[in-house]
């Protein structure tokens, strides 16, 4: 296994693009225009965050792949006391963001689930981890803070605020959680199992609620949403799975410490992959597995797939497909062969060819 301790903070894929002269343009400028659409919000609502309280965005925001019609997920994530003045404040943010334009477009607000656009507490992200206090929602924000979550408070402040202390609060709990952290475990098999588990339970669950949404919303927008859950939802689960693996018989991780300290040693460690964002950790684990061309597969893919979602024509269309009928539609299915191409290369690096991720995916993804 290569030495997978720190990821550097530079943009694996930029420099590629760059020796590739331009090759995932749609890809870079999402990258481009995600940050300057995360900077553009915290000076709007600089005001907000505080010692206690930070603004939290999600989504393809979070992800570095803003694209036309992407929606502001957000969340005032509160490490604190409570305070009456929370809600009017979330209430507020909600506002702002409703009257606000990027580029001279309106925002997009979060979806109708009741995920995004409102308050959170870390004290329920970390305590409630399983069992029937464990909400759906519940357990989404707590997966994304550490997939897909970028702190408005942080690309200032940085440090120590509250999205940083939850985020290693739940590591954590995972982490002394987990019966392989016992004294007594076989060093070999000490990979943090009670947060791969919660990885793939949040993945299944994405892909339950899809039938859910389904059901409720009567086929709406279902053509889009399927696409999503097949590429980028899909990719997300990947490099959560590929964040566990960087423990998988890393030697550069010395388990002959003491439990305690080798739980803060692994914290350290995967709280450089919680910084990165997905297409990055995927990116920089296939290059460091000598994975090069399978690499550049999946950004030729993920680049057309980020060229239909940016194209605000096709990604209407594609909304407003009828489900009879999707099946029959040129688009649609263009796009769902794309899903196909990329599900092909996932196969191959995790089942088919001999390598340490597929020993880590058939002997901890599975069973």
């Amino acid at each position: 296994m290569p030495d997978n301790t720190i990821i550097p903070s530079k943009d694996y894929i930029d420099q590629l693009d760059k020796n590739s002269v331009g090759r995932w343009k749609n890809i870079i400028t999402a990258r481009r225009d995600a940050i300057e659409a995360q900077l553009f919000l915290f000076e709007k609502l600089r005001k907000f965050p505080s010692e206690d309280v930070d603004i939290v965005v999600f989504g393809s925001l979070a992800r570095q792949e803003w694209t036309t019609g992407s929606d502001v997920d957000w969340t005032l994530l509160i490490d604190g006391q409570a305070n009456i003045d929370h809600r009017s404040n979330a209430r507020e943010i909600g506002l702002t963001l409703d009257e606000l334009e990027f580029k001279g477009k309106r925002l997009n607000p979060p979806g109708g689930e009741g995920i995004f656009g409102n308050m959170a507490f870390s004290h329920e992200i970390v305590h409630h981890i399983g069992g029937q206090d464990d909400t759906n929602r519940n357990m989404t924000q707590r997966i994304l803070l550490l997939l897909e979550a970028t702190s408005l408070r942080g690309l200032e402040a940085g440090g120590d605020g509250p999205c940083e202390r939850t985020v290693r609060q739940i590591l954590y709990r995972y982490l002394k959680g987990d019966s392989n952290f016992h004294p007594q475990a076989n060093e070999e098999s000490r990979i943090p199992r009670f947060l791969l588990n919660d990885i793939v339970r949040f993945w299944r669950t994405m892909c339950v609620d899809f039938a859910y949404k389904d059901w409720e919303q009567a086929g709406r927008k279902w053509a889009l949403r399927n696409i999503k859950l097949r590429t980028s939802r899909k990719l997300l689960f990947v490099a959560g799975m590929l964040t566990v693996f960087s423990c998988f018989k890393n030697e550069s991780l010395n388990h002959d410490v003491a439990p305690e300290g080798y739980i803060l040693k692994l914290q350290e460690h995967l709280l450089n992959y919680v910084h990165s964002t997905p297409l990055n950790i995927i990116v920089w684990t296939l290059q460091n597995m000598g994975r090069d061309e399978d690499c550049l597969k999946i950004l030729d893919i993920y680049e057309k797939f980020l060229a239909t979602m940016n194209d605000e024509s096709l990604r209407q269309h594609l909304e407003e497909l009828n489900q009879e009928t999707v099946y029959q539609d040129e688009i649609f299915l263009a796009c769902r062969e794309i899903s196909h191409q990329l599900q092909i290369v996932l196969q191959n690096i995790c089942f088919k060819e001999e390598s340490p991720l597929r020993e880590f995916t058939c002997e901890y993804g599975v069973f």
